[in-house]
């Protein structure tokens, strides 16, 4: 607060009177510690910011740890299949001595050996009532992915399908009728028909019907592409 000090009067016992002015001390200002000034620190800024979160590795693709996981190093074996969201099977081969076997193991298709030897194709053997079942869900399209001991891989993609009654079921040599046309073929010829032509993979499973497993034969056929 700052304070004023007001002059006084002074007289004289003479009629006239002089009116001298007082000396009046020179103001001063006061500083109350209110008045202080009391110097400021500036903070310093500090980063409010969320820091990021470690990265969580992703785990592989499902087809690369399949892959993987059937690798044996050998390149000219057939070792797995692979169908997006419709299989992926260990693929076996048939012993050398008998052309008729069909792996008995869950997930798992056989190469048709006999196929190899004559035309060079690839042909799956699955029974109806393991593998086989996921034969009948291939569609036109869709991508094939045939996986080797070393872990390439060749493409090929379902073209169509074809089915036929078995017409002795239970014989390796009986003639076949097609479901589509009624056309009647041997063995061998149905054999040419599905397994040979271009470059393709052909899967093969029984159709059942009634009490007969084996009543008559799916075969989807993917050429390479």
């Amino acid at each position: 607060m700052v304070h004023l000090y007001t002059p006084t009067k002074q007289f004289t016992s003479t009629a006239t009177a002089t009116i001298t002015p007082a000396v009046s001390s020179t103001p001063t200002l006061t500083q109350t510690p209110e008045n202080t000034a009391t110097p400021t620190e500036t903070a310093t800024p500090v980063s409010t910011a969320t820091p990021l979160p470690t990265p969580t590795p992703l785990p592989p693709p499902f087809l690369d740890t399949f892959i993987e996981n059937l690798k044996n190093g050998n390149a000219g074996q057939v070792v797995g299949v692979y169908v997006e969201d419709v299989l992926s099977l260990r693929v076996v081969p048939q012993p050398s001595s008998d052309a008729a076997y069909v792996s008995s193991l869950p997930n798992t298709a056989t190469y048709f050996g006999m196929v190899r030897n004559i035309t060079g194709n690839t042909g799956l053997l699955a029974h109806n009532y393991l593998s086989g079942a996921y034969f009948f869900s291939l569609r036109s399209g869709q991508s094939v992915t045939l996986i080797y001991g070393d872990g390439t891989t060749d493409e090929y993609y379902v073209s169509y399908s074809e089915e036929f009654q078995a017409l002795s079921p239970n014989s390796p040599t009986s003639n076949f009728v097609s479901l589509s046309s009624g056309e009647t073929l041997s063995s061998t010829d149905l054999f040419y028909r599905v397994y040979g032509g271009g470059t393709r993979t052909t899967f093969q499973t029984c159709i059942a019907q009634g009490n007969e497993d084996s009543w008559g034969r799916l075969f989807v056929i993917a050429p390479l592409e």
